[in-house]
């Protein structure tokens, strides 16, 4: 993939030349392009070779080379079902959910049942704006192929790789359970009032004051094997609300610090085959751990208001790729 923060004018000489390509940028950039094969969602916050940034004029964009054909469309709130539909026999799904939407919120809960979901990479992020903009612009998704702007959908656009590619996807989590309490909820949702701590019924605003709480730091749950955030919100008296819903039936501990996040972020970057990927930062590792001049080795993509490698995820570094087949063929000595 071919990844480069560009002006309008250059973005659009790639989508004019026939490229198929993902697209983030402020809403007012992105509907400034041209129609071509491309999906774009609303974010003004990068993270570049240069370091993260803030910046409403330019535009990120990833060529996905190899890529021979692609699909768009647009999946209601109430047919998350569709999802899948239109997948090419050897591709990948890229989809994009607008923040606060109902599409946000029921992409959230029903993401881990939709059928078919884990067949093929399907990835993505939430959309957002500029945090001194929320409540005044509404995040955006953007069907190049129509210019369509959707502010409750899941876009998603359906990729076609050539012979002997494949597209893989990588969940890097820094958090890690740490060593408090265990903690479950009675309900599945982005707000939880009670909570049961080690066995007892407490309420969760009361029971995170009281341990005098870091809520910069997510609650982290054993899913399946994987460690999987929920970021907090905002703690109100009797009530917390989060970026991502709580589950029942799961176990949730506060995550143990992390340090060091580029340095953090170094150690994984130094473990990756070579290949240039497209990442997806959480935009809470970005506040909270000062990105903004600080490199992350080489994680480069839109900073997001949430991630999405088949289900959503929160404070997560989300990593695609399109490889070649050939390059897992052990090279004779």
């Amino acid at each position: 993939m071919q990844n480069s923060l560009l002006t309008v004018a250059q973005a659009a000489s790639f989508i004019e030349a026939g490229s198929i390509m993902l697209i983030a940028g402020s809403p007012k950039a992105l509907t400034a392009l041209p129609r071509g094969r491309w999906i774009g969602g609303s974010t003004p916050y990068f993270m570049t070779g240069q370091g993260g940034l803030r910046d409403h004029e330019h535009v990120f964009c990833t060529i996905i080379e190899g890529a021979v054909d692609c699909r768009i469309g647009a999946i209601a709130p109430g047919e998350l079902a569709q999802i899948t539909a239109g997948r090419f026999d050897q591709g990948f799904s890229y989809v994009l959910v607008p923040a606060f939407s109902e599409a946000h919120q029921r992409f959230a809960i029903e993401a881990p049942d939709l059928p078919n979901l884990y067949q093929q990479p399907l990835v993505g992020w939430v959309t957002g704006v500029d945090l001194a903009e929320i409540g005044k612009v509404a995040p955006v998704a953007v069907n190049g192929m129509t210019g369509e702007v959707h502010g409750n959908a899941v876009l998603v656009m359906h990729a076609a790789l050539a012979d002997g590619l494949f597209a893989e996807a990588d969940i890097i989590n820094l958090f890690h359970q740490g060593t408090g309490d265990d903690i479950s909820f009675p309900e599945s949702g982005f707000a939880a009032e009670s909570c049961t701590v080690n066995g007892v019924e407490r309420n969760f605003a009361q029971y995170l004051r009281e341990i005098h709480a870091d809520t910069s730091l997510p609650l982290v749950s054993n899913y399946a094997g994987a460690m999987i955030n929920v970021s907090f919100q905002e703690a109100q008296a009797e009530k917390v609300t989060f970026y991502a819903p709580v589950m029942a039936g799961l176990v949730y501990r506060l995550a143990a610090p992390v340090g060091d996040y580029p340095a953090a972020y170094g150690v994984y970057c130094a473990q990756q085959e070579t290949g240039v990927g497209l990442s997806f930062n959480c935009i809470l590792n970005y506040l909270y751990a000062s990105l903004e001049g600080k490199t992350t080795g080489g994680f480069i993509g839109p900073v997001t208001f949430g991630e999405i490698a088949y289900i959503l995820l929160n404070q997560t570094l989300v990593r695609l790729d399109v490889r070649s087949h050939a390059s897992l063929v052990p090279q004779a000595a």
